[in-house]
């Protein structure tokens, strides 16, 4: 079979032996298979998916959906861990903050302030309702980390050994318990319920019926 060549202008097609040149146009032939596709076949192409809401790209800086509460919690949660968590009466007068004990005795105390420190990168770079949504599960055990410090420092404070010890717990422990439960309580709900979809436009047919 002779290879065809076709006219880039108006689609006529000749055999490779018939013409140099389209007899209508004028324009140089090309083998047909170098043609692009024409405006018929690309209308006749069915339509792309559209993108659903939920994958559609956020602002940089959209604090909307959780996003914005969480992320100030979660720097707001790093600033108390500097704070005072315990004043200690006896045997020495002395101010510890979270950090002093964490250095101390109470090592396991870094989980709370690294989840924190986490979070802050997980949530800044989700930028989709559906990736938001996604990160919920990490998004409740890092918030609740220091939560859970916070009851167990409250339920078994250090005891008295050999050494009397009297000491009280201040606003900084509270107020890290406090930012927890509230960042646990947005993490539940971060990203929202999915949006709804537009509904299609009721269309009337010829036979007089509604189509969608």
């Amino acid at each position: 079979m002779a290879r065809l060549l076709a006219c880039p202008f108006c689609r006529a097609m000749y055999e490779q032996t018939e013409a140099k040149t389209c007899t209508v146009c004028g324009m140089k032939l090309v083998p047909f298979e170098r043609l692009p596709p024409s405006a018929d076949a690309l209308a006749e192409e069915p339509p792309l998916m559209p993108s659903l809401p939920e994958d559609e790209l956020l602002p940089l800086l959209y604090a909307g959906r959780g996003r914005g509460p969480l992320l100030v919690l979660s720097v707001l949660g790093i600033a108390l861990f500097f704070a005072p968590w315990v004043v200690i009466v006896m045997p020495e007068d002395v101010v510890r903050t979270g950090f002093d004990l964490a250095r101390g005795r109470a090592g396991w105390l870094w989980g709370g302030v690294t989840g924190w420190f986490v979070l802050i990168p997980l949530v800044a770079t989700r930028r989709t309702i559906h990736k938001l949504r996604g990160i919920r599960p990490a998004a409740v055990a890092f918030s609740a980390m220091t939560l859970g410090e916070v009851l167990v420092l409250l339920a078994l404070p250090p005891p008295a050994r050999r050494v009397p010890i009297e000491l009280h717990f201040t606003w900084g422990l509270y107020g890290s318990g406090m930012v927890s439960f509230v960042a646990l309580l947005v993490s539940l709900f971060l990203g929202g319920s999915l949006p709804r979809l537009p509904t299609p436009p009721v269309v009337e047919s010829s036979a007089g019926k509604t189509l969608h």
